[in-house]
């Protein structure tokens, strides 16, 4: 297996560890990501971080900010993870539970993964823990047992989808129900694949407004793929997980997702533990994939430990850390110095994000999420609506624009 340096790129689980001395002090951390479950548990099992052992307490993603809030209402944990952006860390940040971060040596972070941890006031808050990208993952066994390139440009990707359909495969799985899967990743990925980054930063900016024919038509062809036959029949009934389900299973061959699905802890290998998948962009003239840093880890003002919280928040900015993030969670790592990765896979996925990623990332911009409702939920909404059939995609494109409008949000004087 070969070495490669990269620089610069971009229900509740718990354990306690083993091999606890008895000066150690522990640090609880939360989080939502099951992923990173073997990760921590070697750190404490292996007393990486002198005299801390850490309790990782793994929340339900869709529970995960409820339950957090309510638990920080009487301590919370010492360290949890915050989703990306400054939108998400306002209240955490209005609320006093975490302050600009000191003490932690940050110059080896991706550049890029830093707006992750930055509130509005440009200061930073955490220390990001991932680059994550999204895009058309496909099962490379369907493609292959029925003769399928991989497309290049939207007329082969029509071409492709009749020929699944034609033999009995559902050319693209949508887990609808999933509100959250159709704002972070379905309009992100079809922004990135067909809206050019001029265009996607001026939708951000206020400069271009939401009806813009260029971001109507990616509404247009989810809607013409559901109209084509080209989606599972009720995707409004299925959520995330029967998606990944059904491209395990090969009674579907692509979806829309973040590489974590194609991770060594993936549930799609527990249904398929030969499962092989591919990635490619949504083919249309921009034909991009879109790459963000992943959230942070953030330290409780409140804790009590906050020795051990530094000791945890500097390790998990190291080159250590890095390298144990790649080989136990199976990510790139937030790390932007060099580092070894030793996973073809993940060698791969770097590649494209260096190489063709766009640079606009609407879903985390502060500009359309700082009011209510924010783009995200306008975007979710809007997707439900149009693959319930209630609405057109211009429909949906005014909705999202009125939703905007209606807290003044930067381009709101523009786009009346």
């Amino acid at each position: 297996m070969t070495s490669t340096k990269l620089t610069g790129l971009l229900l509740a689980t718990t354990f306690l560890a083993v091999g606890q001395t008895a000066a150690a002090e522990e640090v609880t951390i939360y989080s939502w990501r099951e992923q990173e479950i073997p990760l921590w548990q070697y750190i404490s099992d292996n007393n990486l971080i002198d005299g801390v052992t850490i309790n990782f307490v793994r929340l339900n993603s869709d529970d995960y900010d409820t339950k957090l809030r309510i638990d920080l209402q009487s301590g919370g944990p010492d360290i949890f993870q915050g989703r990306a952006g400054a939108a998400w860390l306002a209240s955490f940040i209005d609320a006093g539970v975490i302050a600009p971060l000191e003490g932690v040596d940050l110059s080896n972070m991706a550049p890029a993964a830093m707006t992750a941890a930055m509130g509005a006031d440009g200061q930073v808050y955490g220390v990001p823990f991932a680059i994550q990208m999204e895009s058309i993952i496909y099962n490379k066994g369907v493609f292959e047992a029925n003769g399928i390139a991989v497309p290049t440009n939207m007329a082969e990707l029509t071409a492709a989808a009749d020929a699944l359909a034609a033999a009995g495969v559902t050319p693209m799985s949508f887990g609808a129900r999933s509100g959250w899967w159709l704002n972070q990743v379905v309009g992100e990925v079809m922004t990135a694949g067909m809206v050019d980054d001029a265009t996607a930063q001026g939708l951000i900016d206020g400069t271009v407004c939401f009806t813009d024919p260029a971001f109507v038509a990616t509404l247009q062809a989810v809607a013409d793929w559901q109209a084509a036959g080209y989606m599972n029949p009720s995707p409004m009934a299925d959520d995330y997980g029967a998606m990944r389900t059904a491209v395990a299973l090969g009674e579907a061959a692509m979806m829309i997702d973040g590489v974590w699905s194609s991770g060594p802890t993936s549930p799609m290998y527990e249904i398929d533990p030969g499962l092989e998948m591919g990635f490619m962009p949504v083919p249309g003239d921009n034909g991009k994939v879109y790459a963000f840093g992943d959230g942070t880890y953030l330290a409780n003002a409140a804790s009590d430990k906050a020795d051990a919280v530094a000791a945890v928040m500097a390790f998990t900015a190291t080159r250590e850390f890095a390298e144990l993030f790649v080989a136990q969670v199976g990510e790139l790592p937030a790390y932007g110095a060099e580092y070894t990765v030793e996973d073809a896979r993940l060698n791969m996925v770097a590649g494209m994000i260096a190489d063709n990623s766009a640079a606009p990332t609407p879903f985390f911009a502060y500009a359309l999420n700082a009011g209510e409702p924010s783009y995200g939920q306008l975007v979710a909404d809007g997707y439900q609506a149009l693959l319930s059939g209630g609405s057109s995609a211009e429909e949906v494109a005014a909705s999202i624009q009125a939703g905007l409008n209606s807290w003044n949000y930067v381009g709101a004087a523009n786009c009346q």
